[in-house]
């Protein structure tokens, strides 16, 4: 993982990833930590590859010390720590010329990139990498580079990351050699200070040792690295080392006698600097100790950068003059800038809630992102422990505290739980705790980033609801299909035993009526759950609209003539083609038709009109019915959805599916379908858009028309554990004229197809034991092993979708019947045996 966030492939990645919120907290608490680092140099820079290498996730970090034409590994960390000490030309390598042009530069790939040693990124396995100057006192002190076993790693987000890591260790650096001066000087000064206190007796070795001292100290500040100049009253130079020659560039005579600021300040600053000199003189300010004063300061080529000048006064042979020690601060500036951009980033970040803690876990910052998420203000916030977050039963399992130590112990937690705002209200949350460590190893603050979760938790709740629901529709569905079964069975027996008694037939035909509609209703519930799931799939091909009208018309021609209605096509000019699946068009035309004669008045017309409109094909079905009020129009393609409460219309039963699976297979064949309405009592017109086919084609061959009577008897077995079912359908086959047994389970079944060879074979699938895919392969095995002739086996199951279709056709059965089996599909697997 990466830590940009701009424009490379990484960028791209930490955008689209929920795990941003790591990687900025991780950034905030190695910069915080370094910051204030006060480790020696080595150290220091040790420190500094090891932790960019584990915080970026990166193969190896570097720091490249420079040393004339070459370029030492300094300190080093991952796979590039054994190479600690190797030396490498800095020519043609990408560190050279970062040292050049003193600019971070990033090698997307070191495989094709002629900038970069090749060699020697291969013998650190570097795939990729990002190289920044550290620059001191306005020169390239050494090269900081992270390096990545891939490539692609890097990009612009890596430099800015980098350029203030060089800028932390650029003050580091300055702030060792301050020190050191600092504490040769406090050295020689003491000593200087012991000879003067010798007693006039031994003045004449006082005075040896004095002009020792003095030559000590004079080597000691020619040789220093920071500039230092002494000037007397009247501001004019009266000692110039060497460090301020390399720092300004004008070499001591030059300097020598003539007034400071016309060397040092740039011109349109020097009344300034001449007035604040006066001042210090005059007021008594020259008797503060180490006055510090910023400054512009200006080199001998015109150059100018910030300089921090610190001026105290000294006594030397009786006159009064001031020493000056002068730094070029201008690192430290950007540092501190680099720091304020980062408090910055922090306030400014609005969707995460960013606070430290001390070790007590006392709130101690407050970004604008907290006030946002928590509703505290900084004011309210800051002081206060952070257990005011937690719910009240996770304060009386002590959770905050026992955060804090594992948080402290293994420096960093997360965790998602419940979080309470300043109004009570709770929220899922997301936090990330992380321990600051201090220059002993303690724990010594602690960074605290939070991310209100609750939307992604209530949509993981809503798609594991939507998954059981899905579940369970399709067991709901299954389980109905098997006790319809039997009664599907039952309903065929009586209308294969004619009866002239007319309230039997009217009995028969009220039960198949209610059995049809109830079928129905199972199937709506099944197809629901596909449609809710995505689960419905396209057998597609050239599709003549024309066939999809003619089957769609005669399936709800029923429906049309029990209520006396009337049906009128439109046919538009020519034929029209659509690529798509015909028995999923029907459907959806058939649920439009059905919907429209529902809804519309016994006796009244109902038209389709079918043509092409420019390069879309249109179904349209225009009722006299109802009509839709303005207010439902935006829903009735939504799922369960029906205009008015159940019971409220005699005429409006079913689940409110069937409008929801019409858009879904125009949306399958990349169309859509629209609903208009003038109002209620006012009729409405169902629009069906599907693309036009590139080219015609013959349409999908129609269904086979039901097959001719079998002419002879055959020896049926039917298989099935739900005994109702097997029983009533083994005296329907017998009814049929044919010879039945039936078995109620797996190995019955192949006992009886051994016992008598069956010519057809009725099995279902969901049975205990041995199941109905098991019963196949033993009959399959059984009739290539004896060389007998073909046995038609038909799936009979509650299974009814495409897939459970495919699946029965792969296991090698010869037909697919979903309960409840009707007579004439019945009819149909017997014709079959019989050719």
């Amino acid at each position: 993982m990466r830590f940009q966030y701009e424009t490379s492939t990484a960028d791209k990645r930490f955008k689209a990833h929920p795990k941003r919120q790591a990687h900025f907290q991780r950034w905030f608490a190695t910069f915080a930590s370094l910051a204030h680092s006060r480790l020696p140099l080595p150290e220091y820079l040790q420190k500094v590859t090891d932790t960019l290498r584990e915080v970026a996730g990166v193969a190896s970090s570097v720091i490249e010390w420079i040393d004339g034409d070459e370029l030492v590994y300094r300190a080093a960390s991952g796979a590039a720590a054994r190479h600690v000490g190797t030396r490498l030309p800095a020519a043609g390598s990408l560190s050279g010329l970062c040292i050049t042009r003193q600019e971070a530069l990033v090698s997307r790939n070191t495989a094709n990139d002629h900038r970069v040693d090749r060699a020697a990124c291969q013998a650190v396995g570097a795939a990729s990498m990002v190289v920044a100057p550290v620059i001191y006192e306005g020169r390239s002190v050494a090269v900081l580079k992270l390096m990545s076993g891939e490539p692609e790693q890097f990009g612009q987000a890596d430099i800015a990351i980098l350029n203030a890591f060089c800028a932390c260790i650029a003050e580091t650096i300055a702030r060792e050699e301050i020190a050191q001066e600092n504490r040769q000087l406090l050295e020689q000064n003491a000593t200087v200070s012991a000879t003067l206190s010798i007693e006039s007796s031994l003045r004449v070795e006082f005075e040896k040792k004095l002009a020792d001292a003095l030559r000590r100290r004079r080597t000691v500040l020619d040789n220093a690295h920071v500039a230092f100049v002494s000037i007397d009253e009247a501001g004019l130079v009266i000692y110039w080392n060497e460090a301020a020659t390399r720092l300004f560039g004008w070499r001591p005579q030059e300097v020598m006698h003539q007034e400071l600021a016309q060397f040092i300040v740039p011109e349109r600053h020097r009344a300034a600097h001449r007035a604040g000199l006066t001042r210090y003189l005059a007021t008594g300010e020259a008797r503060v100790i180490d006055t510090r004063v910023e400054l512009p300061a200006r080199r001998r080529d015109g150059t100018e950068f910030a300089a921090e000048l610190t001026i105290s006064e000294v006594w030397y042979e009786g006159q009064r003059q001031f020493t000056c020690f002068i730094h070029d601060i201008t690192d430290r500036l950007r540092a501190t800038a680099a720091n304020h951009r980062l408090r910055l980033l922090i306030d400014s970040v609005s969707d995460y809630a960013i606070y430290m803690l001390d070790s007590d876990g006392i709130v101690r910052s407050w970004n604008e992102g907290a006030s946002a998420l928590y509703g505290y203000t900084a004011e309210e916030a800051i002081g206060r422990h952070f257990a005011l977050f937690y719910t009240p039963d996770e304060v009386a399992r002590h959770r905050p505290g026992d955060t804090l130590g594992r948080a402290s112990e293994h420096g960093r937690v997360e965790l998602e739980g419940w979080r309470v705002r300043k109004d009570g209200s709770e929220f899922w949350a997301r936090a990330t705790l992380s321990a600051l460590p201090n220059s002993d190893g303690s724990a010594q603050d602690f960074v605290a980033i939070t991310r209100d979760m609750t939307s992604r938790r209530r949509l993981e709740e809503l798609e594991a609801s939507s998954r059981r629901m899905n579940e369970f529709l399709a067991l709901l569905g299954h389980e109905l299909r098997n006790p319809l079964a039997p009664i599907r069975n039952a309903v065929s027996i009586l209308k294969l035993k004619a009866s002239d008694d007319a309230d039997v037939v009217r009995s028969r035909q009220i039960v198949d009526r209610q059995l049809a509609h109830l079928t129905k209703l199972v199937d709506d519930l099944l197809e629901a759950g596909r449609v809710s799931s995505g689960k419905i799939r396209l057998a597609t091909g050239i599709v003549d609209l024309a066939d999809v009208v003619h089957l769609s018309a005669e399936a709800s021609q029923p429906s049309f003539d029990a209520r006396q209605q009337r049906l009128v096509v439109e046919d538009g000019a020519g034929a029209v083609s659509v690529n798509g699946d015909s028995t999923r068009l029907v459907q959806a035309l058939n649920n439009l038709l059905n919907n429209a004669s529902k809804f519309s008045p016994p006796g009244s017309t109902i038209r389709l009109e079918v043509g092409a409109r420019g390069g879309t094909a249109l179904l349209r079905v225009i009722d006299e019915g109802r009509g839709i009020s303005a207010d439902a129009l935006g829903a009735v393609f939504d799922l369960f959805v029906q205009e008015h409460p159940p019971g409220a219309h005699a005429d409006e039963g079913g689940l409110g599916i069937g409008l929801t699976l019409v858009r879904a297979i125009a949306e399958l064949h990349g169309g859509h379908v629209e609903a208009k309405s003038d109002g209620p009592g006012k009729g409405s017109v169902f629009s069906l858009w599907l693309p036009l086919a590139q080219a015609s084609a013959p349409g999908a061959p129609k269904p086979a028309a039901p097959g001719a009577p079998a002419d002879r008897q055959l020896e049926v077995l039917v298989v099935d554990d739900n005994r109702d079912s097997a029983d009533s359908m083994t005296l329907v086959v017998d009814m049929l004229g044919h010879a039945a047994r039936a078995a109620y389970d797996g190995k019955e079944a192949l006992h009886l197809f051994d016992e008598r060879r069956p010519d057809v074979v009725l099995l279902d699938l969901s049975m205990p034991g041995l199941t109905g895919f098991d019963v196949i392969r033993g009959i399959r095995e059984r009739v290539r092993a004896d060389g007998g002739a073909h046995v038609i086996v038909a799936a009979m199951t509650g299974l009814g979708s495409d897939e459970d279709i495919a699946r029965t056709r792969a296991a090698g059965f010869d037909a697919h019947l979903t309960k409840p089996v009707d007579l004439s599909e019945v009819e149909k697997v017997l014709t079959l045996a019989s050719r």
